[in-house]
């Protein structure tokens, strides 16, 4: 079963829409629902008196996932960081479809601006201005996507995609046809105000911190999604990368590393500071990150066959 570890919290802490919980005198700890073009944004803060804070995002939602779903509480549980889970609002939508990375819906079109101004205003509360993003999958695209309003924050992202339209095409037809109403048009026709391909978005240029974790076996992704991204900034000082190989031989190697991985890189990251090179150092990321050293870390890890296609 999924972890979901809140679904039977009290009522939470209602905010009738976004100006309200923007404008208000102090932000709750706890659940709070803020009612925002049609659909509650659902968030769990964590605070910790901490001047770092870790902001979680989930993927793909199981079957047995019930909304809210804040994903990571028991991986982070205990650590000296203020903690932000927030629930994909557009998936209150349909039963229908599963995935939305956060990118927004017809009814809310600014979803990854409106995410950031959230984000912004619990931080302000807490003082915990060193920032990480935090997503596996389509949570580490959000984690990607939302950083990038954020100068010194980290991204640390798990296998994650990097444009959207490269998943695979059923996840993406759903998204568009539940979450947008747009059955058969494809990404190019979303507003402006909607990152779906952080590729270009990238390449401008970034001033933030990336990290990105990824499984060695996941072909796919290395492919479509770590490949097209690290051609445009493979050079950059400010990306970093860990790449190994987790899970058994079979399937398709979409799968993160144990949590007792993850749970050493978030305690590095808390004691840090924000000094975001050391911690990621510590933590056994690289900072040489282009097709190259993919390539070497897919040799050095995988059987010799699986890179001669880089």
């Amino acid at each position: 079963m999924s972890e979901n570890l809140v679904v039977d919290t009290p009522t939470p802490s209602s905010f009738s829409d976004l100006h309200s919980f923007l404008s208000a005198e102090e932000v709750p700890a706890g659940l709070i629902e803020i009612q925002h073009q049609g659909l509650p944004l659902e968030i769990l803060n964590v605070p910790a008196d901490s001047d770092t804070t870790l902001v979680c995002f989930h993927g793909a939602a199981d079957k047995d996932v019930r909304l809210p779903w804040f994903l990571g509480q028991g991986v982070t549980a205990g650590l000296p960081v203020n903690r932000i889970f927030i629930s994909d609002p557009s998936l209150r939508k349909s039963t229908d479809f599963n995935l939305a990375w956060y990118a927004g819906s017809k009814e809310q079109p600014d979803l990854q601006e409106t995410l950031a101004d959230v984000v912004r205003r619990i931080v302000r509360e807490t003082g915990g201005y060193n920032l990480v993003f935090f997503g596996s999958s389509a949570g580490g695209y959000a984690s990607l996507a939302l950083s990038r309003f954020f100068p010194t924050s980290l991204a640390l992202a798990v296998n994650p995609q990097t444009s959207i339209s490269r998943f695979y095409p059923g996840a993406v037809e759903r998204y568009m046809t539940y979450a947008w109403e747009m059955d058969g048009k494809d990404m190019s026709e979303l507003p402006a105000s909607v990152a779906h391909n952080l590729i270009p978005a990238y390449s401008a240029g970034f001033s933030h911190t990336v990290a990105l974790i990824q499984n060695a076996k996941d072909w796919f992704h290395i492919q479509k999604h770590q490949l097209p991204f690290v051609d445009v900034v493979g050079d950059s000082d400010n990306l970093f990368m860990l790449m190994d190989r987790w899970g058994p031989d079979t399937g398709d190697g979409h799968i993160p590393p144990p949590k007792e991985l993850i749970r050493a890189c978030f305690e590095e990251l808390a004691k840090c500071r924000g000094d975001w090179r050391a911690g990621l150092t510590a933590s056994g990321f690289q900072a040489e990150t282009t097709r190259q050293d993919v390539k070497r870390r897919v040799l050095d890890t995988a059987p010799a066959k699986a890179a001669s296609d880089i």
